[in-house]
């Protein structure tokens, strides 16, 4: 796993007008990476708008989001799109980018546990459940990443549950290079 400090890796990801290296992105700032588990995902709904919302707070700091898939590209944009994410989602449909930050499968405990079934009825209560994935690993587990401009880790948040996201607050607190739990 890696830690704040580790150099992050240099991912190539998907998008319908070819192939990307993430180190682009986060030579012109701060970048947010975050891993997303599957399209019927709840928390990864609810983690894309609440950052989303927030994306002002993070331009103002010179950072960039992006949101990571393990779909193909076509399929990740539309779903983004239709969601309307303001930031760009990149694909990942072999999940090697996964991998290269040691985001595995998650074991029952942390995809069915009560605090997941008490998210899972809160977004049910605001209407940000679907009616499920469509492919994709249900078992994929996501986190959410902080790169400064030098390619280094600021956060390194692996998700210890599917409903583990970090918070906005969290996430604003390593860009701007304050210390994180």
């Amino acid at each position: 796993m890696l830690r704040p400090g580790d150099p992050f890796p240099n991912l190539k990801l998907d998008t319908s007008a070819g192939r990307i290296e993430l180190k682009d992105r986060w030579r012109e700032g701060t970048l947010v990476v975050m891993f997303m588990r599957h399209f019927g995902c709840p928390f990864c709904r609810e983690h894309l708008m609440r950052m989303g919302r927030a994306l002002p707070a993070f331009e103002a700091e010179g950072a960039q989001l992006v949101a990571i898939f393990q779909y193909g590209a076509e399929a990740t944009e539309a779903f983004c799109e239709s969601r309307g994410v303001p930031f760009d989602c990149l694909a990942d449909p072999l999940r090697e980018a996964y991998g290269e930050v040691s985001l595995g499968r998650g074991k029952r405990n942390q995809l069915v546990n009560w605090r997941v079934a008490k998210a899972w009825v809160r977004n049910a209560a605001s209407g940000n459940v679907s009616s499920g994935a469509k492919g994709g690993d249900y078992a994929q587990m996501p986190g959410t990443f902080v790169v400064d401009s030098e390619g280094y880790l600021k956060l390194a948040h692996y998700n210890a549950s599917s409903e583990d996201n970090p918070s906005v607050e969290r996430v604003l607190e390593a860009v701007r290079g304050e210390p994180v739990a």
